[in-house]
């Protein structure tokens, strides 16, 4: 499904969610009773609930994921133009690059994926969700974007005391609910950043994983996808107007939220290996470890705790 964020039927959904008389929505919008009526069947097909009665149309039930919900909370990312949504998907990263000012969500992903080509597990449940943005940056901020990911995902889940290990992982209790891709698309004066966001909420976590994720529906049972994405979207929105003027006043944010800094700590990066002592975050989103030889910058890696 696609949905142009300037559709004014967004505005007749948001009609119907308050309850509305049908000439008024035929006098506001210019639309005839019988579009009406094949909107709100539409809706039905949908999965939403529809009263209908002398005075017109309410909504009186929503399903979860909610495909019209989302695509309004899509609005508040800045430069996104559209939003797609998916019953399934191979990858909502590999679409997002195809397509610009985008943002797309799949209800589940044959061939999601994670750090290092790994397969992200994308089961009926879960968030899976990619925006494509025209930020033309260089090759060198793209950790920025990542962090800036991790943090509107954390904040997202503060109520559940979510905490960001470096560079892109979300915990709770120390299990990882959340992951987030960046990819580069394009050349240096042309450029779009794709950011893939993945969130646990009710699918099932495969049993091999038990031990180092879950899923926010076994904290509580009745969690919303729609309630988690609206949420994530506003964060993100807020972030990315700021960056990057206000990048240090996210960067400190960040480092608030992590439980990186002071863990003893492995990073493999490619062909490379480095162990020591998380003691900072430098301004281009490096991780700062210290060890017997002084300290080190790395850029990205995998991050694995070793006092944990």
């Amino acid at each position: 499904m696609r949905i142009s964020l300037n559709d004014r039927r967004l505005e007749i959904y948001r009609e119907f969610l308050r309850g509305v008389r049908v000439e008024d929505v035929t006098e506001k919008y210019g639309i005839s009773r019988v579009s009406v009526w094949k909107f709100s069947k539409k809706l039905e097909e949908l999965g939403y609930g529809i009263e209908r009665g002398k005075k017109g149309y309410r909504i009186s039930k929503k399903p979860d994921p909610s495909p019209l919900d989302m695509a309004i909370s899509a609005r508040q990312i800045p430069g996104i133009d559209e939003f797609y949504y998916f019953s399934e998907i191979d990858s909502t990263n590999r679409f997002a690059k195809e397509n610009e000012r985008c943002a797309v969500f799949a209800e589940r992903q044959t061939e999601g994926r994670g750090r290092v080509g790994r397969r992200w597990d994308s089961d009926k449940g879960g968030i899976y969700f990619s925006i494509s943005l025209n930020l033309n940056i260089p090759v060198t901020e793209i950790p920025k974007i990542t962090l800036i990911g991790g943090l509107a995902v954390c904040r997202t889940l503060e109520g559940y005391s979510a905490r960001i290990k470096w560079p892109n992982d979300v915990l709770i209790n120390g299990k990882k609910v959340s992951g987030i891709l960046s990819e580069f698309v394009g050349e240096e004066l042309s450029s779009r950043i794709i950011m893939g966001i993945g969130i646990n909420v009710k699918n099932r976590i495969p049993g091999y994983l038990k031990d180092s994720a879950l899923s926010l529906a076994e904290i509580d049972p009745d969690m919303q996808i729609t309630d988690v994405f609206e949420e994530l979207c506003r964060n993100l929105g807020t972030y990315l107007r700021m960056f990057p003027e206000g990048w240090n006043e996210i960067l400190e944010e960040w480092k608030k939220r992590t439980d990186t800094i002071g863990k003893e700590v492995e990073i493999s990066a490619g062909n490379q290996k480095f162990s020591g002592r998380a003691v900072d975050i430098d301004r281009d989103g490096g991780l700062l470890i210290e060890s017997d030889g002084g300290i080190v910058k790395v850029i990205s890696g995998e991050c694995f705790y070793t006092n944990y």
